[in-house]
């Protein structure tokens, strides 16, 4: 079920998961045997490059798009129209390679409150991007746009990244790429994240401090386990 977008603002978990990052998410659903996330094509690149500096994340519900016919962005336009804040615009566009979205459509999607536009496909305008406030990602870039004659699918299950992505579904990207999963799934590991995050800030600070990584792990003990076959696991001390 599509989670509302007042349950996700008015809960905690956006400014907890603004606290950690992919990486993290990522090592807490490993941590938990949980394989409810799913993680985006690395050819899924972040274009609004500036917002990797200041260190924020995209983190929004996803609102899906599948064009109809490559090369032609007129589902694009819809989805940009029925859009609601709080929401990430995810495009499947049937591989196509002319530009389904650019400068404009960013700019629109940040006035409405949108927190990202991710397209398989290519984009344009990329200089223009610079003074936008909201994530956008594609597979590739493309000065040349394609036609608006065909009409698309809205709301339905898409390949995005190389992974489907559901309306309603909980799409969150920073400089190391971008990840889906659910609310719920993600409320159950946001504390293993916060934890790891803590651990990893610690050790960081101690090997500024002089002391070596592999002695702030279980490093030796988990080699020499492994050589003998028994059953270990790498972990922080």
């Amino acid at each position: 079920m599509r989670p509302s977008i007042s349950r996700l603002a008015s809960s905690k978990l956006i400014r907890r998961l603004e606290a950690v990052d992919t990486a993290a998410i990522c090592d807490a659903f490993k941590a938990t045997g949980s394989k409810a996330v799913k993680v985006m094509s690395s050819f899924m690149t972040l274009r609004t490059s500036h917002l990797a500096v200041s260190g924020r994340m995209m983190i929004g519900v996803a609102r899906t798009v599948q064009l109809s016919e490559q090369q032609d962005f007129l589902a694009v336009l819809q989805g940009l129209d029925d859009s609601e804040e709080g929401e990430v615009l995810c495009v499947c566009t049937k591989n196509s390679t002319k530009a389904v979205a650019g400068g404009l459509f960013l700019t629109e999607a940040e006035r409405k409150g949108l927190r990202g536009i991710l397209v398989d496909g290519a984009v344009r305008d990329i200089a223009t991007m610079k003074d936008n406030g909201i994530h956008c990602y594609s597979t590739s870039v493309n000065p040349y746009s394609g036609t608006v004659s065909h009409l698309g699918q809205l709301q339905v299950p898409i390949i995005c990244g190389g992974v489907e992505i559901s309306p309603g579904d909980i799409v969150i990207g920073d400089v190391d790429g971008v990840i889906v999963s659910d609310v719920d799934s993600l409320e159950s590991i946001i504390e293993t994240a916060e934890n790891i995050v803590a651990k990893e800030e610690a050790i960081m600070t101690a090997i500024k401090n002089g002391k070596g990584l592999h002695s702030l792990t279980n490093y030796t003990e988990h080699v020499a386990n492994t050589k003998k076959g028994i059953e270990s696991c790498l972990t922080f001390k």
